[in-house]
């Protein structure tokens, strides 16, 4: 299992340029794999204009403004985590979109594999979870495709 999505985000990658539209990522169980498969890419530049990497709780509170209420009632992996992170860096960063994921990647603990990912812009916010089996590599591998993935198809719409 490899890291590197080239052609997904080489697609992402002319889409963005070509409607002159910017991402921010915010990220946690990827910890900047998103970010540097959408920098793969030569002119990124033009489109990415960069990304945190949140993966403490008081750096997602601090840097994302993701609520400490929240982590505590639903917990750091979660639904509306995941959609403040998005939220957190699109504003801090003023894109037109943001990715952001958290998850637990293991290989200890019950939920490993359970993973949020959301996407936002200016019109809409949508956060999927997904549950992924592997090793910790591989699901950090597939973590970041289906948050490719999901931008993609997001922003075709």
């Amino acid at each position: 299992m490899h890291l590197l999505h080239k052609d997904i985000a080489q697609e992402i990658g002319s889409l963005l340029s070509s409607r002159k539209q910017t991402i921010s990522v915010a990220e946690s169980c990827t910890a900047g794999n998103v970010a540097v498969n959408l920098t793969l890419i030569s002119g990124s530049s033009d489109y990415f204009k960069g990304g945190i990497v949140a993966y403490w709780d008081e750096i997602k509170q601090k840097l994302l403004s993701v609520d400490s209420e929240d982590i505590k009632r639903h917990s750091v992996v979660s639904n509306e985590v995941a959609k403040q992170m998005a939220h957190g860096i699109k504003d801090k960063f003023n894109t037109d979109f943001a990715i952001a994921t958290t998850g637990y990647v293991g290989p200890n603990g019950e939920n490993v594999g359970q993973v949020f990912i959301a996407v936002t812009s200016a019109n809409n916010t949508i956060v999927k979870e997904y549950k992924f089996k592997g090793k910790r590599i591989e699901i950090v591998s597939k973590a970041t495709y289906k948050a490719l993935s999901l931008f993609l198809e997001e922003i075709k719409s």
